[in-house]
């Protein structure tokens, strides 16, 4: 290694000699002699040295000075010769350096297993924490390998119910579950608009009418029973807050193949079933079928015939195939 800069030292120091020979045998009609070629560093070490002397005031007359007889040559030449030794040397490493280690696909991230301590982080960050803590701890749980699927799932309606507990055993209150219920409503929101699986209802889709107890306090649960029946291609109204006068206007008014209800407390059972009746009759579909849900659906084996409906269910999953079988069996061809 030594040897070889001691080598190129030598040939630079000859450089002077070689300029001054070659312009005498241009002087005598006789071909120049050529000079080493630059090596890339050294071509962009003395491009920025000219550069800089353009750049740089010069004192009255003062003239740029070379310092390489390789800046005698034109602009041109020099480009040429970069390009030259760009095209010749670094594209083909280049391609030689890749050959050697191919890209590879980014392998895909291990499922993550979403468990209890998760839903309390999310139902903690939801209640207590600042307003963007809730999703940005769901996204970074998506970017970690964890599933749309499962945050819906396994994350927010879990968390929801937590929080449910929290407040009836006064670990909060009514405004930190509101507060934080809300906010796990916006998440359900920002990852329902990203599901890649949502099917758009056309003509031949089946409608539902989507609500809850009237006055029921924390309705979540509907919400989220909206985004799966959505997902899975029905065209639906969630009226969580309508009340019971509202409800009975919309399924006059409008046909629908079914009306959920989400009931949340036991004592409201003897209404809902009274109204369910009531529904049935004022409904424009003959054939409502009526599926009751929520937190009591997770309580009582019987609500669907303690209310007066046709089916229950305790999950969104299992609501969309019930609603699917039973509207089904009940719709004209």
């Amino acid at each position: 290694m030594a040897g070889w800069t001691i080598n190129r030292l030598a040939k630079r120091q000859q450089a002077p000699r070689a300029m001054a020979a070659a312009s005498r045998g241009a002087a005598r009609g006789q071909l120049p002699i050529q000079a080493d070629p630059l090596t890339l560093a050294e071509m962009l070490a003395l491009k920025s040295a000219e550069l800089s002397g353009r750049l740089a005031p010069l004192d009255d007359g003062e003239r740029p000075r070379l310092t390489s007889p390789h800046l005698v040559a034109s602009n041109t030449s020099q480009d040429m010769q970069l390009s030259r030794i760009v095209e010749l040397e670094i594209i083909p490493r280049l391609m030689l350096m890749h050959s050697a280690q191919p890209l590879q696909d980014r392998p895909p991230l291990p499922p993550l297993t979403l468990t209890t301590e998760h839903v309390h982080t999310l139902a903690r960050l939801a209640a207590e924490g600042d307003a963007d803590s809730a999703s940005s701890y769901v996204r970074a749980l998506l970017d970690a390998g964890a599933s749309q699927e499962q945050v819906f799932l396994d994350l927010l309606a879990p968390c929801a119910r937590w929080m449910g507990e929290m407040w009836e055993e006064d670990r909060y209150d009514f405004s930190q579950v509101t507060i934080g219920l809300w906010r796990l409503q916006r998440v359900l929101h920002e990852q329902g608009s990203r599901f890649n699986q949502v099917a758009r209802p056309d003509a031949d889709s089946h409608r539902a009418l989507l609500a809850a107890v009237p006055g029921a306090q924390h309705t979540f649960g509907v919400v989220m029973a909206a985004e799966f029946f959505s997902r899975a291609g029905w065209d639906v109204e969630c009226e969580p807050k309508a009340d019971w006068t509202d409800l009975r206007s919309r399924l006059t008014g409008n046909w629908f193949d079914m009306f959920g209800l989400s009931i949340a407390t036991g004592d409201s059972i003897p209404h809902v079933a009274s109204a369910i009746l009531d529904m049935r009759e004022a409904s424009a579909n003959r054939d409502l079928f009526v599926m009751v849900g929520g937190p009591m659906a997770g309580e009582l084996a019987n609500l669907a015939a303690l209310c007066g409906a046709d089916a229950m269910a305790s999950e969104a999953c299992s609501a969309v195939e019930a609603a699917n079988a039973g509207v089904s069996s009940v719709r004209p061809a």
